[in-house]
């Protein structure tokens, strides 16, 4: 046991003094280096020794709140948040955010959503609005998460989380177009993850609601009444294009390839249905996938965000090649 006592002690002498050799900067990445590990634990050690050197570091607190969070310590993360916070702003946009969060998780949604609306007054950043909408969500306040998710889209539209988020809305206000039109984004941002393959049966109950196959002849088609006009032809080519499935000449499709003849059909009419209209939907969601039908690439799209169906979209892939290189540089082009 002594000897078990003294080798202990030596290899704490040990980090300390490998510590003391190194500067500020380099302990404090040190610590964010095992916390992109998963060791949480070791580094609040190493933003302990960084707060040693220096207690007024507000980055050390801002990474020691980081990994606090991560191991469900709201309290401690909460703490370290304030801390960074009051020293200086370098840190104070995502301190916000962490801040927020450990509030939420604590059980004081109120509280995170002061803390939330005061960081987008200050800052305009989308991460925040994604935050706070996830918030207002979880409280049942559809309204404000609605507006704060599609301001942070417009923001930025490359964060696929937003986009799951807002599907997610709408699905509680009832719209079935408005909650699928950001799961094909989603899914072309992420589209081989766990929440992707969720996603993707969601998406696939959306395009099933309302078709119900009463007899081989017979099949009833119901279009939700959700109050939307703006999108009433599309919730009807929906189900329609659903029900096409069923005909006879269709009947030795894979469901991938029915899958790409929806969207082909669904990307259509809502590219004819914009004419002169105008908001969110209409210049966020609509053109994009109405270029897809144009450039010829609904298909290889949906093959892509169906990545999560198995070996036959790979399959597809690779008997495809020209069709998935034109689809790369489409997004290429886009880019530039």
């Amino acid at each position: 046991m002594k000897n078990l006592f003294l080798s202990t002690a030596f290899v704490l002498f040990s980090i300390s003094g490998f510590c003391q050799e190194l500067t500020l900067d380099e302990i404090i990445d040190k610590g964010i280096a095992l916390h992109d590990e998963g060791d949480y634990e070791s580094a609040i050690q190493m933003y302990e020794k960084a707060l040693e050197i220096d207690s007024t570091s507000s980055l050390a607190h801002y990474e020691m709140a980081f990994s606090y969070f991560n191991t469900k310590n709201y309290v401690k993360a909460e703490e370290h948040c304030r801390k960074s916070m009051a020293l200086d702003d370098k840190n104070m946009m995502v301190s916000y955010i962490i801040l927020g969060n450990s509030l939420d998780m604590q059980g004081k949604p109120e509280e995170a959503i002061e803390i939330f609306k005061e960081g987008i007054e200050q800052f305009d950043h989308y991460l925040l609005n994604y935050n706070y909408a996830i918030t207002c969500f979880n409280t049942g306040d559809l309204d404000a998460a609605y507006d704060a998710i599609t301001a942070g889209i417009q923001m930025y539209d490359a964060h696929a989380g937003s986009h799951l988020i807002l599907s997610q809305i709408m699905e509680k206000k009832g719209d079935r177009i408005k909650s699928m039109l950001p799961i094909y984004y989603f899914l072309l941002l992420e589209p081989n993850t766990e929440r992707s393959e969720t996603a993707y049966s969601r998406l696939l109950g959306f395009l099933d609601q309302g078709v119900e196959k009463s007899s081989e002849k017979n099949i009833n088609i119901s279009v939700p009444m959700n109050g939307d006009n703006d999108f009433s032809a599309a919730e009807m080519m929906i189900s329609m294009s659903r029900a096409t499935n069923t005909l006879t000449e269709n009947k030795d499709k894979s469901a991938l390839e029915h899958f790409a003849d929806n969207n082909q059909s669904i990307f259509t009419i809502l590219g004819e249905l914009k004419k002169d209209k105008e908001g969110f939907w209409w210049e966020v969601y609509v053109p994009f996938f109405y270029d897809l039908t144009k450039s010829d690439i609904v298909e290889p799209f949906s093959y892509y965000i169906s990545f999560t169906q198995g070996e036959e979209v790979i399959d597809w892939f690779d008997a495809n090649e020209e069709k998935l290189e034109k689809f790369n540089q489409f997004f290429n082009e886009e880019e530039n």
